[in-house]
Order: C-alpha cells, then sequence, then structure tokens
C-alpha cells in the first residue's frame, strides 16, 4: 500500500568489449498498489432474511452482510450488529393459541436441572413439566422432532439420545432419578454439543437449558461462558429460569442471537407442568391447534 515499488531485473550475457555500445538497462522499476494502507474493509451483499425465531407473539427475523474483505491498518468495519450489517424486524405478532403442538422439523435436546436447589418437589414438577412437552411434539425422525434428554447437578448424564421414540423417551422421564447436589452448567453445554453427533444434517437444533440456579463447582460463571460459546455455534442456545434468583439478565450473555427471543423466565419450578404451552410456542416456531392436530392424525383416509 501506498509507495510501493515492483521490480525487475534481466542479467547481462556478453559484456561490451573493444568499443561496443553499453547494454540496454537492466532494470526496470514502477510503483504499484497505490491504494491507502489505512483502508475500510468490504463487505458482501445483504443475506437472506432467517425464518422467524417465534410462531407467535411477536418473534424476529433478521439478515446480515459478512465482510468480503476486511479493513487494514487504522482502516474501519461497521460492527457486527449495526445498521450497516444487520436489519432486524417483527414478525408472527398474532396471540397464541391456548394449547399447541409442535409441528417443526427440530432437533431438540433439553437439559434438566437436578441440583440441590431444585428440591424434590422442584424436580417432580420439572419431571411432569417434561411429560406435558412430549405429549404435545410430532415426533419424526423423517419431518418431525427428534428430543434428547441430559440431567445436571454435579455430574451431567446423557439421558437420551436424540431419538424419535416417544415411548421410551416417557419411560426415560419417569424412571429419573433426582441427584440434589451443584449445578454444573458448563458441563451441560458441553454435554449437549456432543450429543448433537446424533443429530440430523438437514433439521435445525435447538438447546434448550431449564436451570434455578446460578452455575456452581464443578463449573462457574466463567466455565458456564466458555461452554456456552463451544455450543452457540452448532446450536441454537435457550435458557429457562425458574427462579427469580437467577434473572434474564444474568444468562443473556450464554444464549444464541437475538438474546432477547432465547431467555424465558419462570417464577418457581412447582409452576413448569403450567407453563407447557409457553414453553412450547417459545422454542417451537411451527405450531398447530391441538384440536386441529388430533383431528388431522386421527382423520380416516379419503376414498377415491
Amino acid at each position: 500500500c501506498t509507495r510501493a515499488m515492483k521490480r525487475r531485473v534481466r542479467p547481462v550475457q556478453v559484456y561490451p568489449q573493444y568499443g561496443g555500445e553499453e547494454c540496454d538497462p537492466t532494470k526496470q522499476e514502477e510503483t504499484c498498489d497505490a491504494l491507502a494502507c489505512d483502508r475500510p474493509c468490504v463487505l458482501n451483499d445483504w443475506g437472506p432474511w432467517r425464518d422467524c425465531t417465534r410462531a407467535c407473539e411477536k418473534g424476529i427475523t433478521w439478515r446480515s452482510r459478512s465482510i468480503s474483505k476486511p479493513a487494514t491498518g487504522a482502516g474501519k468495519c461497521p460492527r457486527t450488529f449495526s445498521k450497516a450489517r444487520y436489519h432486524r424486524e417483527y414478525c408472527n405478532d398474532n396471540p397464541c393459541p391456548s394449547d399447541v403442538v409442535c409441528l417443526a422439523k427440530l432437533d431438540l435436546i433439553i437439559g434438566l436441572d437436578a441440583s440441590g436447589s431444585m428440591t424434590e418437589d422442584g424436580w417432580k414438577a420439572q419431571s411432569a413439566a417434561l411429560l406435558g412437552i412430549l405429549d404435545r411434539v410430532k415426533l419424526s425422525a423423517k419431518d418431525g422432532l427428534q428430543i434428547g434428554l441430559a440431567k445436571f447437578a454435579w455430574d451431567v448424564t446423557p439421558v437420551a439420545q436424540l431419538t424419535d421414540d416417544k415411548a421410551a423417551l416417557i419411560k426415560k422421564v419417569k424412571d429419573l432419578p433426582y441427584d440434589g447436589w451443584t449445578t454444573n452448567l458448563g458441563g451441560l453445554f458441553r454435554m449437549m454439543k456432543g450429543m448433537l453427533q446424533f443429530g440430523r444434517r438437514d433439521a435445525p437444533s435447538v438447546c434448550m437449558t431449564w436451570t434455578d440456579g446460578r452455575p456452581s463447582y464443578p463449573s462457574d460463571e466463567y466455565d458456564a461462558a466458555a461452554g456456552a460459546d463451544e455450543l452457540r455455534p452448532v446450536c441454537r442456545l435457550m435458557i429457562v429460569t425458574m427462579r427469580p434468583a437467577v434473572p434474564k439478565e444474568s444468562v443473556m450473555p450464554w444464549v444464541s442471537h437475538p438474546k432477547d427471543q432465547n431467555v424465558m423466565a419462570v417464577d418457581d419450578p412447582l409452576v413448569m407442568a403450567d407453563k407447557v404451552n409457553d414453553i412450547t410456542t417459545f422454542y417451537c416456531a411451527k405450531i398447530q391447534r391441538h384440536a386441529d392436530y388430533i383431528a388431522t392424525t386421527t382423520a380416516e383416509p379419503t376414498k377415491s
């Protein structure tokens, strides 16, 4: 950049003798790349609009511009979420139906909090909510959901790998014991990443964590953030907090973008079973009224 030079040379094969003429020049130089060293970045065209994050009650769709050529020297580049590189709009602001079924083609991994602060009653309520979730999904490896389950306290346990076997999932939930120990969130996020190896290439992934506490030994705030950083590039990371002691702001840095669309607050684990519909519309962007779904799936084939 700036006053750069390029040069070429050629060797002399025979030097002049006995009064012969001098050789032509053996070196040529000229300036090149006369652009400034401090150049701004070059952006690609706008990418496509993303799917709406929610099926109802105001989701978000967005598009962005990536960097084609990075800035050089003291050149500047717009920030990722500046107006020059990021547009967002609200979508699907219609009210949510009161009883829905998730029909999305989705690989969903749910992390269940079995820490000491959950208590036995909270664990039972959380398990009841999970059974309610399983009753409100279309499970299908071909065109519906696959669900995986993980439990975390001190240890992190893969309860069920991604599957569309509803009966097996229900049995796993009913047989799942309560641990009652610490809150290893960082370990959970890494476990979820490993469980994605059983996912489908043509299905988006959602990793939804239910927790009522802050990370604690063997995890901590730093470890949880590091685990989330590893998980977000491969899975949409969502968190449901189950106590006011865990404010939404404390987990916002961990979740995927858009941040405000990926955190849900519930006041107490004991009311989780009452929040099944809210949780379903929180993670699922393709829903149908439960009554309509039952009518569709039980209708007899049309005779020709």
